[in-house]
């Protein structure tokens, strides 16, 4: 057997299931924080900020990926894939991304406040009363659609089976879970650098333990999955070796994305370590790092397994 480490993925489509899985999971959490009122506080400001964060997310990675793409006109065929080849999970994850920015912007119009320049247009106010009419509606749709991206993204990889690494069931599920933990750690970041509300003290504080338990979690899979990989086949024993042999992985990912921010959080929680802007915003933007790492790790690893 000889073993080729795959090229064509790279950082490109790593930041696009980062940005993707993250930014959709951050407007699903926010119109939920908000439609049931969660830590008993408005979380309206909360819900217009996290939207429109998740809006530019889903666009930045989108472009990532259309940038990648070798024939940029043939983006239609993606769009249409879903009805001459619905087993394609690129054409299912493109519908959801569309699907859910669609419904964020309309989500965010009840919440935004009065535009001169569009108060005098008609169209326009009758558009934001109807959103306004069917809003909690319309914060399902997003959500569902939000959801469903992030999980496409693990979906997206394990539909190759010729990637041992990628070809198994603990990739979407762990893409899934570090989607939501990211989503939350950017909505911390918002709430103690722009909200600044101290109404959502109760939010904040649920948020931080949800974290906490996500990242727990998140390293339970983490070495359950590659336990799987070293027990497994050839190719996702190489797998291994090179995620483990590989310093920023170990470091980078494990350490400060995964086990550093985890300790900080339920040092918090326990009221061991204060709790404060800087020492939640630090734990959170460690969250992220770990977030990105993952995936370009686990795109970089990918190995094809060649039978001579």
């Amino acid at each position: 057997m000889t073993y080729a480490v795959q090229v064509e993925w790279n950082w490109l489509v790593a930041v696009y299931l980062f940005l993707g899985g993250m930014g959709a999971m951050v407007m699903a959490v926010s119109i939920f924080a908000h439609t049931y009122k969660i830590g008993g506080s408005d979380n309206r400001r909360l819900a217009w900020w996290g939207n429109w964060i998740g809006i530019i997310m889903l666009a930045v990675g989108s472009a990532m990926l259309f940038y990648h793409l070798l024939n940029h006109l043939a983006v239609w065929r993606v769009l249409v894939g879903v009805f001459y080849k619905p087993d394609s999970w690129i054409a299912w994850g493109t519908w959801f991304i569309i699907l859910a920015m669609i419904g964020a912007f309309w989500y965010t119009l009840p919440l935004t406040k009065k535009m001169p320049i569009f108060e005098n247009w008609g169209i326009y106010q009758w558009f934001k009363g109807l959103c306004e009419k069917h809003h909690k509606a319309i914060g399902w749709f997003t959500a569902i659609n939000g959801i469903l991206t992030a999980v496409y993204t693990g979906l997206l990889l394990q539909s190759f089976p010729a990637v041992s690494l990628w070809h198994n069931p603990g990739i979407p599920v762990l893409f899934t879970v570090s989607a939501t933990s990211t989503a939350i750690a950017t909505l911390l970041i918002v709430q103690y650098t722009i909200l600044k509300n101290e109404q959502d003290k109760a939010l904040r504080h649920l948020f931080e333990k949800t974290d906490a338990w996500l990242i727990g979690t998140e390293i339970i899979i983490i070495f359950t999955f590659l336990n799987y990989l070293l027990i497994g086949s050839e190719g996702g024993r190489v797998s291994y070796e090179l995620l483990w042999g590989n310093p920023l992985w170990v470091w980078g990912f494990v350490v400060v994305g995964l086990i550093i921010p985890f300790i900080l959080e339920i040092g918090m929680l326990l009221k061991r370590i204060p709790s404060g802007a800087i020492t939640v915003i630090s734990a959170a933007t460690m969250v992220l790092i770990g977030g990105y790492l993952l995936r370009h790790f686990i795109l970089a690893a990918g190995v094809y397994e060649y039978p001579w």
